[in-house]
């Protein structure tokens, strides 16, 4: 059944692994341990305490799994401004096609008498390292055989069985082990040398993601997408046989552009563009975004 499974997720280019439910203890205890064995940022203590949630729901039927899914998406894509009659090009991130997975998932589910639900607020990085789905870079990001970090993560709580599973201990690609690829590239220093965990208060993503402004101490020259950051994973040689898989240009006119930058909320965006912010993700940012494609602008204006 399992193989079953992951072989309908391999026909639309995703990879999953099923983990039993009894393993989310394991998980809850590895955290706890975290917490207590590292030196915690805010940002980083939030995450672990007031993000993550090991709690299985009570839902019609008995939980079994978990199952962790990774969908491919595009390395990135080029997009296309136009403000005041001058076109501007930046970078952005590319959602998954999150709708297609669930779709099929509980389509092939279905068929079996199973069920599953979304699982929102598990670690699905360390869980897929965990079971053996990834491998963590030195950058904290996950990485998989054919898909290097070109995508995203999803999880259902499920009832179907899984009794065996290989739960595994943490470990790190070897290709970091001799590699300072992403620590060379990194624009805020964020990746750390003498540490594991990276300094996610000093990512480029901490900041672009947030609605506050920049502080004086980020390069004007570090910023180069929409928002998050593509430095480390463009220049990754683990990415190298997925970094040209990009889309693009994808244009926004003068009336959309101003739309953006003005920080309408995603209901009042026109029905185009609301399809661009869905495809690109932008949708999930809207406090940053319009200071984010502000200095873009302006590194671009000082640039030409």
């Amino acid at each position: 059944m399992i193989e079953l499974l992951k072989q309908k997720a391999r026909v639309h280019g995703d990879k999953l692994q099923i983990i039993p439910i009894q393993r989310l203890q394991n998980l809850k205890d590895e955290i706890e341990a975290f917490k207590e064995n590292e030196d915690l940022n805010g940002f980083q203590t939030w995450i672990v305490t007031g993000l993550y949630r090991f709690d299985v729901p009570e839902v019609g039927f008995t939980i079994r799994s978990v199952i962790l899914i990774a969908i491919p998406h595009p390395a990135y894509a080029t997009v296309e401004f136009t403000r005041q009659g001058k076109k501007y090009t930046f970078l952005s991130l590319v959602m998954s096609d999150f709708d297609n997975t669930e779709k099929y998932l509980n389509d092939f589910l279905a068929s079996k008498n199973y069920h599953a639900t979304p699982a929102p607020n598990l670690p699905l990085k360390r869980l897929a390292v965990k079971s053996g789905l990834a491998v963590y870079g030195r950058n904290n990001i996950c990485y998989i055989e054919e898909m290097g970090s070109c995508f995203s993560f999803a999880a259902y709580f499920s009832d179907m069985p899984c009794d065996h599973d290989n739960w595994i201990e943490m470990r790190r690609a070897d290709m970091c082990t001799h590699c300072r690829v992403c620590l060379n590239n990194c624009p805020t220093g964020a990746i750390r040398e003498d540490r594991f965990l990276i300094d996610n208060e000093r990512c480029l993503s901490y900041f672009n993601e947030a609605a506050e402004d920049f502080p004086e101490w980020i390069p004007l020259s570090a910023h180069h997408c929409l928002y998050d950051c593509l430095k480390c994973q463009i220049n990754c040689p683990m990415n190298k046989k997925h970094v040209n898989n990009v889309i693009g240009p994808i244009k926004f006119d003068e009336d959309e552009t101003d739309i953006l930058l003005a920080g309408s909320p995603f209901e009042a965006y026109p029905p185009d563009l609301k399809q661009k912010a869905k495809t690109l993700g932008l949708h999930q940012w809207p406090a940053g975004l319009p200071r984010n494609l502000r200095v873009l602008f302006e590194l671009s204006d000082r640039t030409l």
